[in-house]
């Protein structure tokens, strides 16, 4: 929290001040110009903005992405598992990311782009500001890129539609110039992040999300998806999954704006949370059909008072578990307490918000070697390494060490999980474990079923919902942009298909 209101204190500082002096210097002001802020602040409210905050994070994430993918059901926030329609919840990552992510790392870009000291805050922003278009397209489909964020450099408030296929080509070429233009000896402040700093861990991970973007468009454009894996695996991506590209949250209040608010209401600190989100029935049959030792170290049902702050205790007896059916009624519903939810160490205010992670590449590079798109390793050593690395991931999270069987661990990626015989078969084994991976991510696992089609999820058909039972394929967008920014919505719409929750994204056809 001191991170950000010195931020804030900084800006407030330069508004006023700009406002006490303004009838000495106006005349040498240019109103077009970006603020003189110091140029690592800017960039770690940039970090700040990728990782988002709880509005978004509670609305979109938590209530819709988890619960549309079964990982988490619910009967206090139903609007996920059930599919019903929330305008709030619907917009919350457009409102928030066009209202603050995109608008800081586009004018952090334009604002570097010609300093050759600032060619580190140049590339780190490019490589924030792909992940989050990435986010944002995949979301939504078509949005505004090219000319979003704008508003204050080249005053263009109304910013067109691009089309998908080409923001993904554009990730891609960027992502390259810009891992390619860091340089270690120009200054680098201002990391929050897990790199503190490190020009080569930035390196990584840019080309580590390029081989994310690339693997989007397999089953639509597979040359282009070949060539950028191809592209991304040159270039070289993170190795070991303390090298995960990740944000810590702030302590403080679930409303602190960088808290860990999947925490607060899926992991158990406070009476409420106890209740508002457990884990799928589907996520923990998975978890148990698999024998996989993370249902152990995720998984509790908790017994005993639950009245804040006491959160009972906890029992990770995995023959206890079990998980909510997604899509329950809540009317005269009982016995909620006996459903498996988040351990609590998983909710602590300081845990690491994961959003590239070590397991994630490599099941992404088993596919891809699968697909013969890569010649290096195997499909089958890259699936083993990265069932390995994602078990091992959930160590930075600070859950004791107790949970860890580093011998249990590698026997079981290396011995129990199969790997089965058949290209079909592998790409399912792949990618129902990068759902696994992918868990409190529901952004990243949301996108990657409607991929590949894996892991193979039952519809909810509950009544009145909005989609006619059918899970939803991408996010509406905003009303407000209809009186907004209307034209451009309307060709988007035309181009794309009926705006609504069950229209596929490009990459998704």
């Amino acid at each position: 929290m001191k991170i950000k209101k010195l931020i804030y204190g900084l800006l407030v500082g330069a508004i006023t001040f700009s406002g006490c002096t303004k009838d000495f210097e106006k005349v040498n002001v240019n109103p077009t110009t970006l603020p003189n802020l110091a140029t690592d602040i800017l960039f770690t409210q940039g970090i700040l903005a990728t990782s988002g905050g709880e509005y978004e994070a509670w609305r979109t994430n938590l209530i819709y992405t988890t619960q549309f993918i079964q990982h988490f059901a619910s009967l206090a926030w139903p609007q996920g598992d059930k599919y019903n329609f929330n305008e709030g919840y619907n917009s919350a990552l457009w409102d928030s990311y066009y209202g603050n992510a995109v608008k800081n790392l586009v004018n952090l870009v334009e604002k570097t782009k010609a300093v050759p000291e600032d060619a580190n805050y140049n590339s780190a922003a490019r490589v924030l500001k792909a992940f989050v278009f990435l986010r944002l397209t995949d979301s939504y489909g078509d949005i505004p890129y090219s000319e979003a964020g704008k508003g204050f450099l080249e005053g263009k408030f109304a910013p067109k539609y691009d089309e998908q296929r080409a923001i993904l080509a554009d990730i891609i070429n960027d992502l390259d110039a810009a891992a390619k233009a860091f340089d270690a000896t120009k200054p680098f402040k201002g990391d929050i992040s897990s790199y503190n700093g490190n020009v080569n861990l930035w390196k990584k991970a840019a080309y580590s999300l390029m081989l994310r973007v690339a693997m989007r468009m397999s089953k639509k454009d597979a040359t282009a998806a070949q060539a950028g894996v191809q592209k991304a695996v040159a270039g070289g991506v993170i190795a070991d999954y303390t090298e995960s590209f990740r944000i810590n949250h702030i302590s403080g209040a679930y409303n602190n704006p960088n808290s860990n608010v999947l925490g607060y209401f899926a992991g158990g600190r406070n009476e409420l949370s106890n209740y508002s989100f457990k884990f799928s029935k589907f996520f923990i049959d998975m978890l148990k059909a698999k024998a996989d030792p993370r249902l152990r170290i995720l998984s509790v049902v908790r017994t005993g008072p639950t009245s804040s702050p006491n959160i009972g205790t906890e029992n990770d007896d995995p023959l206890i578990q079990k998980g909510l059916p997604s899509g329950t009624d809540p009317n005269g519903f009982t016995g909620i307490e006996t459903y498996s939810q988040l351990r609590s160490d998983f909710a602590k205010d300081n845990v690491p918000n994961i959003l590239i992670s070590h397991g994630q590449t490599l099941l992404l590079l088993a596919e891809a070697r699968e697909r013969g798109w890569i010649t290096s390793g195997t499909a089958e050593q890259y699936f083993r390494d990265g069932v390995r690395s994602s078990i091992n991931q959930l160590k930075l999270y600070g859950a004791a060490g107790s949970l860890f069987d580093d011998a249990a661990i590698t026997t079981y990626a290396n011995v129990t999980i199969p790997f089965p015989a058949g290209t079909t078969a592998r790409l399912q084994a792949i990618n129902e474990q990068y759902y696994i991976t992918s868990f409190l991510d529901g952004y990243e696992p949301h996108a990657n079923w409607r991929r590949s089609g894996y892991p193979v999820l039952t519809p909810v058909n509950f009544p009145g919902n909005y989609t006619g039972g059918v899970i939803p394929r991408r996010f509406q967008y905003p009303a407000s942009e209809a009186g907004l920014n209307g034209s451009n919505l309307s060709a988007a719409v035309a181009r794309q298909g009926a705006d609504n929750w069950t229209t596929k994204v490009w990459w998704d056809q």
